[in-house]
């Protein structure tokens, strides 16, 4: 008998082609968490890339301008007032400020120095005193206000576009800006004002991180050292749900800061500043603490312009430096003395520029 080969070759059993099915989502299941892994380091490094050219930008502003920019600006309009003084001042007009630019914070004004003059000049010449409403934008300036600015997004941010945010959670619907992951370091003392002279001045001087409120600070002022103080940081992560507060409808969008400001400057301008007195541990999700996307970590820009990430269970002690309403030169001086408790936490030491408390980044 004559046997002869088939020409046609033989298939695959049912069998193993469950088992090389098997085989391929076995590898699948253990490669995915190192992809994953790896997308979010590439996203952490761009990060701290965007913190790297803030810091950049603010010693930039500090040589061309002779200090570091404000963390916010206000002006106290019965005295036409500015803080700082005379720091921003239109080229058409003689007044020290304008409507449009009470409350701008420290990123608008290192615009120039990241190669976004365009941006910055279409906002900062459409400003008046009589323009306070979005209403009263020029189109240019609207169109600058939303323009989603990549630097100022963290990749592993949610929040995509950076869809633009008129404060409608807010009790002043005057702003117009797409959002920032990136904010001031307001220090540890959280303080709002009331509309007097005084009440102003008070602001600024209990304004204790590396950047203050309606003050440029030098490096002489930041004693405890740039190295040891924290400029900027991130603003993100997800939404306590537990919070009932007023703004506790906000999505987690409502976390992320303005590039532009907050139109009330003196007051809280959470907007533009983040606290370390108030809800003390990183990542807590509320609109006063720092947070981000990363997992367990927070990124931060040192006053010196170096990137850190800290971890968000870095040792936190807050307590006595919550937020407190600035009415008069004694509550002032015991929110200041309270901040700068040695007790206070790492974190809080860090936020501060001048406890005599020097805290180095943690290991």
């Amino acid at each position: 008998m004559n046997f002869r080969k088939s020409n046609h070759p033989r298939g695959f059993t049912l069998i193993e082609l469950l088992v090389v099915i098997a085989i391929i989502g076995v590898l699948v299941g253990l490669l995915l968490p190192a992809v994953q892994q790896a997308r979010e380091a590439a996203r952490r490094s761009s990060c701290g890339n965007n913190m790297k050219q803030i810091g950049l930008a603010a010693h930039t502003h500090m040589d061309a301008r002779g200090g570091l920019p404000p963390a916010t600006v206000f002006r106290h309009n019965a005295s036409k007032t500015t803080f700082p003084k005379d720091y921003a001042r239109r080229k058409t007009s003689t007044d020290a400020f304008w409507g449009q630019g009470d409350g701008y914070g420290a990123l608008f004004f290192i615009m120039p120095f990241m190669e976004m003059t365009n941006v910055y000049t279409a906002v900062f010449e459409d400003s008046s005193t009589a323009a306070k409403a979005v209403a009263n934008l020029s189109a240019d300036a609207k169109a600058a206000r939303e323009t989603p600015i990549s630097g100022f997004q963290c990749p592993s941010s949610p929040i995509g576009n950076m869809d633009t945010y008129n404060q409608a959670n807010n009790t002043n619907a005057n702003i117009y800006s797409s959002k920032s992951n990136y904010v001031v370091n307001g220090g540890p003392v959280q303080t709002w004002s009331g509309s007097s002279l005084d009440d102003f001045n008070a602001q600024v001087s209990a304004s204790l991180g590396a950047l203050s409120k309606g003050k440029v600070n030098k490096p002489r002022d930041i004693t405890d050292g740039l190295s040891n103080t924290l400029m900027f940081g991130e603003a993100g992560g997800l939404w306590d749900t537990t919070d009932t507060a007023a703004n506790g409808a906000l999505n987690d969008a409502g976390l992320c800061g303005l590039w532009v400001g907050n139109n009330d400057g003196k007051a809280g301008a959470r907007t533009v500043l983040r606290y370390t007195g108030n809800w003390t541990q990183l990542n807590r999700g509320r609109l006063e603490c720092f947070g981000s996307s990363h997992p367990g970590i927070v990124g931060f820009v040192m006053a010196d312009g170096a990137t850190t990430f800290l971890s968000e269970s870095i040792n936190s002690n807050g307590t006595g430096a919550n937020g407190t309403a600035i009415t008069n030169t004694t509550q002032v001086t015991k929110s200041i003395a309270e901040a700068k408790k040695p007790a206070r936490g790492v974190l809080q030491k860090l936020s501060c520029r001048n406890d005599g408390n020097a805290a180095s980044i943690p290991e």
